[in-house]
This record gives structure tokens, sequence and C-alpha cells, in this order.
């Protein structure tokens, strides 16, 4: 009974000398969670002028939120963020012998700008492309139908978290 508490005992022990080894590695290393994007003073509350629809613009509403206040009024905003443009496409990269698609590529372009309430503007319609390829399996239609729906929505979120470390980057000036 005594050497069973004794593993036990050791167990823990370990146990714990790798989980503080492990954090400690991961301190070192520079690693921390996501917090919210620090933006200017004079972005705090934002009107984003978008398709309601748009998954872009639902994820920068979601992204946003930590770090200023969307409003649902453009007169109560500082700065209004416009996503003029959104297209996907897709690309063939390469066919195999009998002419079907082995491999392809899509593409994400968003266009947006970013006005004060004033009507100066902050940023003029910059426009961000982002792009995946991916292996087309003629065997599986499912999974391929798939895969192409999440890389869409991943380049989405892409879109999102750059225009929101450019917003970041504005108050480095």
């Amino acid at each position: 009974m005594l050497k069973r508490l004794e593993n036990t005992n050791l167990h823990h022990l370990v146990r714990l000398i790798f989980l503080c080894g492990l954090c400690a590695s991961m301190v070192s290393c520079g690693f921390k969670l996501r917090s919210a994007v620090e933006l200017p003073a004079d972005l705090q509350k934002i009107f984003i002028v978008g398709s309601v629809s748009s998954e872009l613009v639902r994820d920068l509403k979601n992204s946003l939120q930590y770090s200023a206040t969307i409003v649902k009024q453009q007169a109560d905003a500082d700065a209004i963020l416009s996503i003029v443009q959104e297209e996907s496409t897709n690309r063939t990269l390469s066919v195999d012998s009998n002419g079907r698609i082995r491999e392809a590529e899509l593409q994400y372009s968003v266009t947006y700008n970013v006005k004060k309430a004033n009507g100066d503007t902050v940023i003029d319609n910059d426009t961000l492309l982002l792009a995946r390829d991916y292996i087309n399996d003629e065997n599986d239609v499912i999974g391929r139908t798939n895969e192409s729906n999440i890389i869409t929505r991943d380049l989405k979120r892409d879109a999102a978290q750059q225009i929101l470390r450019r917003l970041h980057a504005l108050s480095n000036k």
C-alpha cells in the first residue's frame, strides 16, 4: 500500500514538473493568447458598411467588438469602415492527361476603406488578395466541395484579421 502511494505521489510530481517546464518554455518563446486589438483613440466607435449577409462583415463585427464599439447609426461613429468589394475566384493550376483539374487555387479579394466621421480618409481603397491552393481529388466529390467551402471561409477570416492588424498599425503612427 505504501509503495503504491509513493508511485502515485511520484507520478503527480513528474506531471507537475512537466507542466511547469511546458509553461516556462511557452512563456520564454513569446507565446501569448490573442487579445483585443488596440485601436487608435479616434477609431473607438466604428460603423461598418457592407452586405448584411457577408461573412467578412460578420467576422469584422465579431472581432472588433473586443476593441471598439460597433455602432448601429453612421452618425454615432468616429470612423466608417466600408467594404467596397468582395470577390472569390477559382483558378486551375494543373490538369491531368484527361483534362481533369488536379490542382486548383481559390482567391479571395476584398477592397475596403476607412474614413473618419469628418470625412478625412484614413485608409483609401486598400485591396487584400488572399490565395490558397488545393489538390482536387476526383474520387472524393463531396470532400472536394467541403474543402473548397472551408478554404473560402478561412480566407474570409484571414482577411478580417488582416484588416484588424492594419487598423492596429494606425495606432503606432
